[in-house]
């Protein structure tokens, strides 16, 4: 007798005590294969990794629960990474070598991510990322066995560009500043902002760019440079607990009254500032937020969500919910966990999410050919969420921002 969808989700969360520590030795038998995660789960952008880890481990579920991955069942092992790529390359060395792990999950950090491509490469591990998202991880750091299901930070960008641009000449913003954080994210992120409003058509008159290090805790000085320049529109590029420090910050000094402002505030941002949040700022967000989607899948996986973790789904379990699809759909085509078969039914291939719909895994580089949604903060908290959501929302297609392969494999061998 098939079970129901909501069933099947109690079923899974079962199995969710399984995946940590909360079962004896016996639980695991022989017929269990490991994957790994190493990523952020501390500090400023631990959020963000804690949310995806949290998506993972319901998509792991709910494959254990209809009876595992060909015959097998599934267990999560995760690390912290610190954000540095030299422990991120340790733990995903670990995972390869001791734990024998059959896939790994992508980190927070970018910088961490190319690192741990390297790794996949040597190992042969099919690596995905689902929310780090630099161009380079499937660019100078690409092999078969990288996939990306996030948009990458050639496509983001140049989504947001798209959408400001058109903003941007209806309002007559001349002036433009940056401030983004000082690694490969932040810089690529800001270049491909400045490129995606030239190929907009937007005449951009730059008079100020800042570059805080990732987690620092005063931006002040970022603040007063940026607002001592008077721009009609700024680019934020930080993100998670440093987006919510620098919000803060700037609103005390008034800067986002006085300039349009994009930043990506998403769900953590949003449920830590509240009503501080800046109504009508441009924000985007890498998956269709929980909020916006009518399927059944995604309110099963909203539900399920809550019951286990409490609060709402961050895109960054969305994520990395498809990240788990896309590597069960392409076990199950292939019908082996070995990676090079793997990620030869992967390369090329649709995946079928329950969350966000069909999404092809592009041959040439292995991203995934996604949209990214862009719209306004509403002007009032939304009282059922606790937070500002997404307005005035456009679906911006792959199609409209992804690098040309041809470009693409030109970077994979420089």
């Amino acid at each position: 007798m098939k079970r129901s969808s909501a069933g099947r989700w109690a079923a899974a969360l079962v199995f969710l005590g399984c995946l940590g520590l909360g079962c004896g030795p016996g639980a695991w038998a022989a017929d269990t294969v490991n994957v790994g995660l190493s990523t952020t789960l501390a500090g400023a952008i631990g959020p963000l990794g804690q949310s995806n880890r949290n998506g993972i481990e319901l998509a792991l579920a709910r494959i254990n629960a209809e009876g595992g991955l060909l015959g097998k069942q599934v267990r999560l092992l995760t690390a912290e990474d610190t954000a540095k790529p030299e422990t991120g390359v340790a733990n995903a060395r670990r995972f390869a070598q001791s734990d024998k792990v059959k896939a790994l999950f992508g980190p927070v950090s970018s910088a961490v991510g190319s690192a741990e491509a390297g790794v996949a490469a040597l190992y042969k591990i099919p690596i995905f990322y689902s929310v780090s998202n630099d161009v380079d991880q499937t660019g100078r750091s690409f092999s078969r066995y990288v996939f990306q299901v996030v948009p990458s930070t050639y496509m983001e960008p140049r989504a947001v560009a798209s959408y400001v641009a058109e903003r941007g000449r209806r309002k007559g913003w001349k002036t433009y500043a940056t401030i983004s954080p000082e690694y490969s994210f932040g810089r690529a992120t800001v270049r491909e902002f400045l490129a995606g409003m030239k190929a907009n058509g937007a005449k951009v008159d730059l008079v100020g760019q800042q570059w805080p290090e990732l987690g620092v805790s005063d931006f002040g000085p970022y603040v007063s440079a940026v607002a001592a320049r008077k721009p009609d529109f700024l680019f934020v590029g930080q993100y998670g607990g440093d987006l919510v420090a620098l919000t803060r910050q700037a609103a005390a000094a008034g800067l986002f009254k006085a300039a349009g402002v994009y930043a990506g505030y998403w769900v953590g941002a949003l449920q830590a500032l509240g009503a501080r949040a800046p109504a009508g700022a441009i924000s985007s967000d890498r998956a269709v937020p929980f909020y916006l989607s009518d399927s059944s899948g995604m309110k099963s996986f909203t539900q399920a969500y809550r019951d286990k973790f409490g609060g709402w789904p961050p895109s960054w379990a969305i994520l990395g919910y498809s990240a788990v699809e896309a590597w069960a759909q392409g076990v199950r085509e292939a019908g082996t966990f070995d990676a090079d078969k793997v990620a030869a039914a992967l390369s090329g291939a649709v995946v079928h999410s329950l969350l966000r719909g069909p999404f092809r895994i592009r041959a040439c580089d292995h991203q995934a050919e996604v949209p990214e949604y862009l719209g306004v903060l509403s002007g009032e908290v939304d009282p059922r969420y606790g937070i500002r959501t997404l307005d005035q929302v456009q679906e911006i297609p792959a199609s409209r921002t992804m690098m040309s392969c041809q470009a693409k494999q030109a970077l994979q061998h420089s």
